[in-house]
């Protein structure tokens, strides 16, 4: 018998396939700049973006789980399932943009690719094929010809190992007519309770001084909170019920469940001191940062006071997600798109810089 998330699952697996196919129905004319955010994952970007005033028009993404969390946060959007290398895929975007051209409202591309073959907790293999989502995100932006786009990863990405891939990369957004500009940011710099360190790429198309750039985004810095504070308000999550299904109203904040820990990891959860521990099963410090959230198969941190490990939506709290944003899929795929995503508040932070320095009108 089919599980009531199979069945969500395949009922959206279905949703994306017909809204590939009405990908190029007609639109009204936009009043707000549009988005297209590729390697969307659950949408961490495309809500910096929509809080800034932007019209989000389309997420893609190869994860189904993902794109359902996207289109159920942002229902005015197209959620398409598919590569950024598929030509289907980048002309239905292509064709989205028409009425914003014509409008002359601006345009912009966000993207995270997948990073697991940067980062410090992935293969870190240069061969690894994820990586190679990077410079077809860089085709991507020479073939729609946004007004600006932004590129965020792993800060590992600028290791001299992936040196080769980097100027791939950068030689191919700029023969598309474009500029780079790179930082390595600390989401913790931008109000964010977690130590977590990425690198950004500016696309615009005029230059842009990187000081200039720095200096910009020194106004928008702010002390962080601890793993106390930003959790403060939450109640003891009850355990994930057997027949959990992502869809159904159990009352109370959404993504709040606690993991079905045996007795003995019970017990050597509340053996550890907060802020110590293994990486599986660290404990949060009450006053201090999170370490960077990691997804794969290590065990996310434990709560600094009740042994157990963290919720999905504790973890969105420690990413600067709103408790009106809920994550769907199934239980274990919803710690992996939070722990994916970009923090909301850094990437609102140098969104509003680069649109500034791109003298791009908002609404």
């Amino acid at each position: 018998m089919i599980s009531t998330t199979e069945q969500a699952v395949h009922s959206a697996n279905r949703q994306f396939k017909r809204s590939e196919h009405s990908a190029v129905a007609h639109c009204a004319t936009p009043t707000a700049p549009g988005v297209i955010d590729l390697c969307c994952g659950l949408g961490g970007f495309s809500l910096a973006a929509k809080n800034l005033g932007f019209q989000i028009v389309v997420g893609v993404d190869v994860n189904l789980s993902s794109l359902r969390t996207f289109s159920k946060n942002f229902p005015d959007a197209k959620a398409l399932e598919g590569s950024v290398r598929s030509k289907t895929i980048l002309a239905a975007c292509a064709k989205l943009l028409e009425p914003f051209k014509a409008a002359h409202q601006p345009t912009m591309i966000l993207s995270g690719p997948p990073c697991q073959g940067f980062s410090a907790a992935g293969s870190r293999d240069p061969s690894d094929p994820r990586n190679q989502v990077l410079v077809a995100v860089a085709r991507a932006v020479s073939k729609l010809q946004p007004d600006c786009a932004l590129i965020e990863n792993v800060s590992m990405l600028l290791a001299d190992k992936h040196g080769d891939r980097i100027r791939r990369f950068e030689r191919t957004i700029q023969q598309g007519g474009f500029y780079v500009t790179r930082l390595v940011l600390n989401a913790a710099e931008f109000g964010v309770s977690q130590k977590r360190k990425r690198a950004f790429f500016l696309i615009t198309r005029q230059p842009l001084d990187e000081q200039t750039v720095i200096k910009r985004l020194d106004d928008f810095k702010t002390d962080s909170i601890g793993a106390r504070e930003a959790l403060d308000g939450l109640s003891t999550p009850n355990v994930r019920p057997d027949d959990y299904d992502d869809d159904m109203d159990y009352g109370g904040v959404h993504n709040h469940f606690a993991m079905q820990h045996s007795e003995r990891v019970m017990k050597k959860i509340a053996a550890i001191e907060p802020g110590t521990g293994p990486m599986s099963y660290r404990r949060l410090h009450p006053t201090r940062l999170s370490n960077t959230l990691f997804s794969g198969h290590r065990a996310p941190p434990a709560h600094f006071k009740e042994p157990r490990s963290i919720t999905v939506r504790e973890a969105a709290r420690l990413q600067g997600f709103p408790d009106n944003f809920r994550v769907y899929g199934s239980f274990a795929n919803q710690m992996e798109q939070v722990t994916n995503a970009v923090p909301p508040p850094l990437a609102m932070a140098v969104l509003s810089v680069l649109l500034d320095l791109s003298e791009i009108r908002r609404s």
